[in-house]
């Protein structure tokens, strides 16, 4: 049986801490009453939602969690031309639907001004740091796909390059006088950085050591309100490289709590059924099931 997260997280302690504790918590559209309705539609993969439903998070903007199955009600394979280019993130829009994860991420963005900054120098400056972390996607499939020596040739690849990015974004760190990387508060691109950063540390725990700044910035973005509770809270990889998957194997921490019975079994959430509460607080109905494609998830996430 899986131990449940705590949501509780304990105030970290980082360089720059002091900036981040004086900035407020973010006015969002959600306090209006013209809020719209959004749906995450995605594989139950760490991926290239996870940007976004961080920035939603962080603006306490409300929305929910589905699988592609639960969207469409059929088989990704069934539900994939019913979209607008075949891929998936999606996000459902008051019905809606908007493509492309930098699209869908900068849509996000837009909801919680607070991250976008009004200056058109300093917007360019987030919209390059977002371009430059977006040239570590690689190390996405890397984590939630590939097995055996594809997964061995794939990571070898990408630690190739890993190294020289990485210095050069520790210098953008350095130079923004942090500890994010547009200064004292925290801005939409972060997130996507952060989120390759995290991605690329599940594969080689030590990746990012060598620069102070950098460190700095991971526990500045796990240490920022609502976005810590998420990052507690969220489904984590396991197996990575042999059977990979997310424990609970979900598409999220907000999908209905009446989806969590569906139709494709893997491996049970919380044991043998009946089971009690998973680690989202899903009450399970019997054999707890969720969608996994992984075929899908390789060469589809747009």
């Amino acid at each position: 049986r899986l131990a449940r997260p705590s949501l509780l997280v304990a105030a970290g302690t980082f360089a720059g801490e002091a900036a981040l504790r004086g900035f407020s918590q973010p006015a969002s559209v959600c306090e209006s009453a013209a809020a719209p309705q959004l749906t995450m539609i995605y594989f139950p993969v760490r991926a290239l939602a996870e940007p976004a439903r961080m920035i939603l998070e962080f603006g306490g903007v409300a929305y929910e969690d589905a699988s592609p199955q639960q969207a469409y009600g059929v088989p990704w394979k069934d539900a994939k031309d019913k979209t607008p280019f075949g891929q998936l993130p999606l996000l459902l829009v008051d019905g809606k639907e908007l493509a492309q994860a930098g699209a869908i991420i900068r849509y996000c963005a837009a909801l919680v001004p607070a991250l976008v900054p009004a200056e058109p120098l300093e917007a360019a400056r987030c919209d390059m740091i977002f371009e430059a972390a977006r040239e570590l996607d690689a190390v996405n499939p890397i984590v939630n796909v590939f097995r055996g020596e594809a997964f061995d040739a794939k990571k070898a690849a990408f630690f190739d390059s890993f190294p020289a990015k990485l210095a050069r974004l520790a210098r953008q760190l350095r130079e923004s006088e942090g500890p994010f990387s547009c200064g004292a508060a925290p801005r939409w691109c972060d997130f996507m950085l952060y989120h390759n950063l995290d991605n690329a540390r599940l594969l080689e725990p030590a990746a990012l050591d060598a620069y102070p700044e950098v460190r700095t910035f991971m526990a500045a973005v796990e240490a920022t309100p609502r976005v810590a509770e998420f990052l507690q809270a969220r489904p984590k990889p396991v197996d990575i490289g042999t059977k990979p998957m997310l424990e609970p194997n979900v598409p999220g921490i907000r999908v209905k709590k009446s989806d969590c019975d569906l139709a494709a079994t893997v491996r049970p959430v919380c044991g043998v059924p009946p089971c009690g509460e998973c680690n989202m607080k899903v009450r399970l109905q019997s054999a707890c099931r969720a969608v996994r494609d992984p075929a899908g998830a390789a060469g589809e996430a747009g």
